[in-house]
């Protein structure tokens, strides 16, 4: 018994796009959380060196305590992030902002080698006083000598 073919019947190759969609959609993924965004502030400040002191790439916002004249009680400019305070109240009317917007926000706190530690306790206090519970104070790793 012989079987007629059917010459009308053409085999027709197509790309299937789904799985490449898939392949696309998973690189895009793990390059998102494989790369680091490090945003560098542009205000220069010596930091204190700790021993210790790790690092952490991870922070929602800076602020930056600046020896000198200048900023809200004229004992050095204070920045959060690389805009100007100036005043103690703009400063806690930002944290309870930010709080707000998110509890679990880490706030880096950037203090020259040379400012008062009582500014550095009015920040922290400023912080903990709206509900702000991660921060952190930035210092670099002593530099060893040979």
């Amino acid at each position: 018994m012989k079987f007629p073919r059917n010459s009308t019947r053409k085999i027709r190759a197509s790309v299937e796009m789904t799985p490449l969609i898939d392949v696309v959609f998973q690189l895009l993924i793990f390059f998102m959380l494989s790369s680091t965004f490090v945003v560098q502030t542009s205000i220069p400040i010596e930091v204190p060196e700790a021993t210790g002191a790790t690092q952490s790439e991870s922070k929602d916002v800076s602020i930056s305590l600046k020896e000198g004249d200048g900023g809200p009680d004229n004992g050095g400019e204070v920045f959060i992030d690389s805009v100007p305070v100036t005043n103690w109240t703009q400063l806690t009317r930002f944290l309870v902002e930010l709080n707000e917007r998110d509890p679990d926000a880490l706030v880096l706190i950037r203090a020259a080698k040379k400012v008062p530690t009582e500014r550095l306790v009015k920040v922290l206090g400023l912080a903990n006083g709206v509900g702000i519970k991660n921060y952190g104070i930035a210092a670099t790793p002593p530099t060893e000598e040979k």
